[in-house]
Formats: C-alpha cells, structure tokens, sequence
C-alpha cells in the first residue's frame, strides 16, 4: 500500500469525529443554541482529544453562519495552542469571504489586577442498576482551589436517596469517583454539569410527587446550582446518536437482547416480587400430570411468557425502561462502545409503542426471561440470581 493511501485510512476515524461534531453544531444552530452552549457541548471533545481542534476549527469554514463567526470568537477564549488561534483566524477570514457577517464581540477593559475566576462546574454520572438507582456528581471549582462537589444518589423511582456537599482537591475528588464510586460494573463518565443538575432535579421532582421529603441540604444545593442548568436535549444521548439514524438499522434492535452480556445489563433483573406468580405459573405447567403433546406444552408455557410480558410492561412501565436505556446509552457512548450505544437507543426507540405479537422488544423480553429463570433455578435449589440457565422461549 502506498504511504498516501496510508494516510488516508488513518485520517478517516478523525475526518468522522469532525464529520460528526459538524452534525451536532450545525443542528444546536439550528435550534437557537447560543455559541456559548455549543461551546460547552464541544469542549469535551476537545478536551479528551486536543488533536481536533485545528481540523475542527478548519471545517467550521462549510458552516457559513454568524453563529459560526461568534463560536470561533469564543473558541478564542478558550484555546491557548498558537497553530489553533491560527486556524481561528484564517477561518474568520474564509467566512468573511462568503460574506458572513456578525457581530464582533467586545472584551471591557479589564483592570491589571483582577481576583482568579473559578472554572466552569463539571458534571458527573454513573450507570444505573435495575432498580434505576445511580450517582450523579456536579463538581464546581472554587476560587482558592478544589471544588465543591455535589454528590448524590437519585432514583428514577423513589427520588433522591443520598445528597452530600463536601469540599475536595481536585486529586481528592479524582480519587473519590475513580476508588469510591466507578467500577467496571458500574462505571461513571463525564457529562455536561447542566445535565447533571437537570437529573437531578428531576429526581427531587420525584421525590416531591410521591410525598417524601427531600434531603436537608438540597436548598443549599439548588443554592449552589442555581446558575447551572441545561437546554439541550433529554435524554443527553440524542445530542450524539439521532434517532432517525438508529431506525434506518433495524439490525440494532434485534441485536439489543444481546446487551444482557454486557455490565450492568448483565446485572439487571426484575424485581423477584414482580415475577414470582408467573414463575409459579410456569412451574406448575412443566410439572403437570396432564397428558400434552410437546407442542401442547411449548404452547402452554408461550402463553404464560407472554401474559406475564403484557402484565409487567403496561405503557407507564415500558418508558421507564425506556429512558433507563437511553441513559445508559450515553455510558456506553462515552466509554466508546457506540454500536452498543446504538443497540441501546434503538431497544428504547422501540418501547414507545406496545409490544409487536410476533417479535417483542429483544431486551426487555430477555430481561424477562433471565428474571423469570433465575427465580426457577433458585426454586429448584440450583444456581443464584444471575447464574440459571438461559431459557429459550419463542413467539
């Protein structure tokens, strides 16, 4: 292979990731999103892989907005790297040439001596078991040094379970989520701060619904917050993988019962309380003394499976799973396994509308299967939750 054709095959992963960022600025634009929020939104791809900046800058030309022109101006700001302020300039200078125009913005004069600002709050979240219960952490900088961290546990069912405000050095704080919190079960990733604060509003709003009580500090807490929000979409996921995208590959979707073998899938079940009538059921059908044929029997315990798929998942149960899967998309996003993330979205895309009679959702028909085996097995004296033998029931 000649060293061009080299080249090539290793600039496309890059030209993606670029190709990529311009879908999402060019839609947040299309949406009125202020440059400042792009910003936020972009940085963190910048910030895990500086290398993109000078070829994201440089394509930033076949945007020729305003929008554009004001981004840059705030990129300014941001990047300290000479060639990147280069590229600035000579894409400002480009979009002048296609007759953008825009509002230069004005820095004030700004006195010899002016006290350190703190830096922009990071977020932080964690995936969820199958409960719906996962950390969220919102980290903000202080002035001095370390940064407030704002940590919780928030459940999609029962609110805010945990709440805590302690102050940390930044190599404490990087301790406590990578030693205390983040496991390979269970991992935590980056995530806007606005989304963080946005999750877990939504889980005081939860609280409040349900008639509990919210945790002592949490006043002190949207005190702290309050400048912290989040206007981008929700779930977080849809500001990287477009739906439309997922439905075109309907392969996704029947490959999502697969995510089982993966953490924290393989982890989750339903709850042995919900599932145990029908695992009784199911019990006593492979027990009977009646005289069936096989196909009589198959027939039989069909019926039960999907009674019990149907009595489970009523429509308020099918979006919780939904957006459990979408958030947990993200995780997978972040960590890099988008075909997984992918899988994820599409499964959860597919929870809108009740079950298909021939093919239901391949994930939460797993779910169901592995919960109800597992239950079995304990019954019968054999192996524990998560352990029983895979059952393999057709529609």
């Amino acid at each position: 292979m000649r060293r061009g054709e080299k080249d090539n095959e290793a600039d496309a992963p890059l030209r993606k990731k670029i190709l990529g960022i311009l879908r999402e600025v060019e839609a947040a634009q299309a949406g009125d999103v202020k440059p400042q929020e792009i910003l936020q939104r972009i940085s963190s791809y910048l910030k895990e892989e500086p290398s993109l900046a000078i070829p994201l800058i440089d394509a930033l030309a076949g945007l020729p907005t305003s929008q554009t022109a004001l981004l840059l101006e705030e990129l300014t700001a941001v990047l300290k790297d000479k060639g990147a302020l280069k590229a600035i300039k000579r894409t400002l200078y480009r979009l002048r040439q296609k007759g953008v125009e825009w509002e230069k913005k004005t820095s004030p004069a700004k006195p010899i001596l002016r006290p350190s600002q703190p830096g922009a709050p990071e977020g932080y979240v964690g995936a969820m078991d199958s409960s719906g219960s996962r950390v969220i952490i919102i980290a903000r900088p202080l002035t001095r040094s370390g940064a407030r961290a704002y940590f919780s546990i928030a459940s999609d069912l029962d609110g805010i379970e945990r709440l805590e405000i302690s102050d940390l050095t930044k190599k404490g704080l990087k301790e406590f989520i990578g030693e205390s919190l983040a496991s390979a079960e269970f991992p935590v990733v980056e995530a806007p701060a606005g989304y963080c604060a946005h999750l877990l509003r939504e889980a005081a709003e939860h609280s409040r619904k349900d008639g509990k009580s919210l945790p002592q500090r949490y006043e002190a807490v949207e005190k702290g917050l309050s400048d912290v929000r989040w206007d981008g979409p929700v779930p977080l996921i849809y500001q990287h993988i477009r739906e439309e995208a997922v439905k075109d590959d309907p392969r996704l979707l029947k490959e999502s019962g697969g995510l089982h073998r993966i953490a924290p899938f393989s982890s989750w079940f339903l709850p042995p309380e919900a599932v145990r009538q029908y695992a009784e059921a199911i019990k006593e059908a492979e027990a009977s003394h009646l005289v069936l044929t096989p196909q009589q029997k198959e027939a039989r315990l069909r019926s039960l499976y999907r009674e019990a798929l149907d009595e489970l998942f009523p429509e308020a149960e099918r979006l919780l799973w939904k957006r459990r899967l979408e958030e947990m998309a993200y995780i997978l996003w972040k960590m890099g396994k988008e075909r997984e993330a992918r899988m994820a979205v599409s499964a959860a895309i597919d929870l809108k509308a009740p079950f298909s009679p021939i093919e239901p959702n391949p994930f939460i028909w797993n779910l169901l299967l592995k919960s109800l085996s597992a239950l079995l097995e304990r019954g019968r004296g054999g192996k524990e939750k998560g352990e029983g033998s895979s059952r393999i029931i057709t529609l």
